[in-house]
């Protein structure tokens, strides 16, 4: 998928020592969702008891049709990173059941692009206000009224 980079944790879980990952991350597209630009990621990776402590923050922006009228939206958005991986239980791989760990391997794309395609929103608008297409003739209401005549009924946004 091109998004794949691969950091040594080895210092971390081995020794002890704290790690900042700070990297810009290609993500590939997701459903109507695209990215133009890198996401930029900073990590502060440190072990905690037998697991793995990941705080930061995902800087990346969004692009996509708006849900109501279709017209392309970019979206600047910040994802706050708390995560905890704790090994299961009598493995020799103490991370054998998560597919971003493997060993002293963490998978920095990979976590990226999970976390920013589960934030995503249901829906994506470019306004809250915005009319939507008209259900006649598919003119784009935020331009003004259409040729066809047909009215905005209050709460109509051209969702069918």
């Amino acid at each position: 998928m091109g998004c794949s980079l691969i950091v040594d944790i080895g210092g971390v879980m081995g020794a002890g020592q704290p790690l900042i990952v700070d990297e810009a991350v290609t993500i590939p597209a997701f459903a109507a969702f695209t990215f133009t630009e890198p996401a930029h990621v900073v990590l502060d990776l440190r072990r905690v008891g037998r697991g793995l402590q990941i705080d930061g923050s995902i800087d990346v922006r969004v692009d996509g049709p708006c849900d109501r009228c279709l017209e392309d939206v970019s979206v600047a958005t910040r994802i706050e990173v708390e995560e905890r991986f704790d090994p299961p239980g009598g493995t020799s791989d103490p991370f054998a059941e998560n597919n971003v760990l493997s060993g002293d391997a963490l998978d920095v794309g990979d976590l990226t692009r999970q976390l920013v395609t589960s934030a995503l929103p249901m829906g994506f608008v470019c306004m809250n206000e915005c009319a939507g297409l008209c259900p006649q003739c598919g003119h784009n209401r935020n331009d003004g009224a259409c040729a066809c005549g047909s009215a905005i009924l209050e709460g109509d946004h051209g969702e069918s």
